[in-house]
């Protein structure tokens, strides 16, 4: 083979080498000791913005700051020959927080010692592990669900049922209380009103109502071990949503930490959305454990504005959409991460039980093959999204 032939072959698999490069989803940048940038491809550019040429020369770090921490041990890795592996990087905060994996290798080309930088955007990888996890954590709780309502139910039946027994054998409208305090000699009235003075039957009605409260939570526990037996029926969207609107306006709990009548709502409905197959209820309910939370995190102290919250479906692919969206207080990743976690809650002790978004969660995936996630930054208010399959569609 001649100088030239030899020459235009080399040239020829430069080329067909960087067209390999380029057609990869990953962002591939060669380095040298000091971490300045020899080759880069086109993924490389996309992301930092910057052309192959104007790239080389300059330090890797100064291009893509985020990895800094990372680019800065190239030479440590060509010393040692060890390559180095990050799985987990984060680029951006709030909605544009995107994860990304780093690899570093070593590269020995010729006598100049070298390294290739490969960075991938593992963001959809991430949001899987969280959907899994979170699946997880929904089946084990269900698991749980039954057997602790029986192990609960029992004791909390009878606490509650002689809590109203003792109220009963005091009451003066009973001709029985009467006839037993005139045997042993004491006045029923008198006895009343020891009880009043001393607070003891307020305390057995605060018995009552903490039964009550617990009674509430296993039930909400229930629903994690549904086997989707309820009935479905078709329901219409917009339908479905009013109604769960005019429960949120008249249920007793809201009013008493906010005037429902007072928050702007507006309904944003698509009209080419066919009715769906659901469980009427429970899709109500879901709607209005996230409506009360928009309530909560809505408050003019708070926010320092009017509250509004808005209502939307369309349709998008095989599914039907509804967003449930607020101007309240928003939430950190980190809490956003956490939100239909069970248990988990922001409220003070005693306003809240940390099921309603687990809930609501455990209603749409497990009882509707559905999805629902949240988007949220601080002070910037919520978005919850549902997706429920349209007829004949599934995840």
């Amino acid at each position: 083979m001649s100088r030239t032939r030899a020459s235009e072959h080399r040239e020829q698999n430069k080329k067909a080498l960087l067209d390999i490069l380029d057609t990869l989803p990953s962002i591939i940048a060669r380095v040298d000791h000091d971490g300045r940038v020899d080759l880069v491809n086109r993924r490389f550019e996309q992301f930092s913005g910057m052309s192959a040429s104007d790239a080389v020369g300059v330090p890797l770090a100064d291009l893509i700051p985020c990895f800094a921490a990372q680019l800065r041990r190239v030479a440590e890795v060509i010393d040692s020959q060890t390559p180095l592996t990050n799985a987990r990087t984060q680029c951006g905060s709030g909605a544009d927080l995107r994860y990304y994996s780093l690899q570093i290798y070593p590269l020995n080309s010729g006598t100049s010692k070298m390294a290739v930088v490969r960075i991938d955007n593992i963001t959809e990888h991430v949001r899987i592990e969280e959907i899994m996890a979170q699946t997880e954590k929904m089946i084990m709780v269900g698991g749980l669900a039954a057997g602790m309502a029986h192990e609960i139910n029992n004791p909390l039946g009878a606490i509650m049922q002689h809590a109203q027994n003792i109220e009963r054998r005091v009451s003066p409208v009973i001709a029985a209380n009467l006839k037993a305090a005139d045997e042993v000699g004491v006045s029923l009235d008198l006895v009343r009103a020891y009880l009043e003075k001393r607070g003891i039957l307020e305390f057995i009605s605060h018995i009552r109502t903490a039964g009550v409260r617990a009674s509430a939570i296993i039930n909400n526990m229930l629903h994690f071990s549904r086997r989707g037996d309820a009935r479905q029926e078709t329901v219409d969207l917009a339908t479905m949503l009013d109604q769960s609107l005019e429960l949120a306006a008249s249920d007793y709990t809201m009013k008493k930490a906010y005037d429902f009548r007072t928050i702007e709502l507006v309904r944003e409905y698509a009209a080419d959305i066919p009715s769906l197959m659901m469980t009427r209820l429970d899709m109500e309910q879901v709607v209005l454990n996230i409506l009360k939370n928009a309530v909560q995190a809505m408050s003019p102290l708070v926010t320092g504005r009017t509250p509004c919250i808005h209502l939307r479906t369309y349709l998008e692919g095989c599914f039907a959409v509804i967003e449930i969206e607020d101007n309240g207080t928003g939430m950190d990743e980190a809490t956003r991460l956490r939100a239909f976690d069970p248990f988990f809650s922001t409220k003070e002790v005693g306003v809240g039980t940390g099921l309603g978004l687990s809930v609501a969660y455990a209603i749409v995936t497990n009882g509707h093959r559905g999805t629902i996630d949240v988007s949220s930054q601080p002070g910037a208010g919520c978005c919850f999204m549902i997706k429920l399959p349209v007829h004949g569609s599934s995840l």
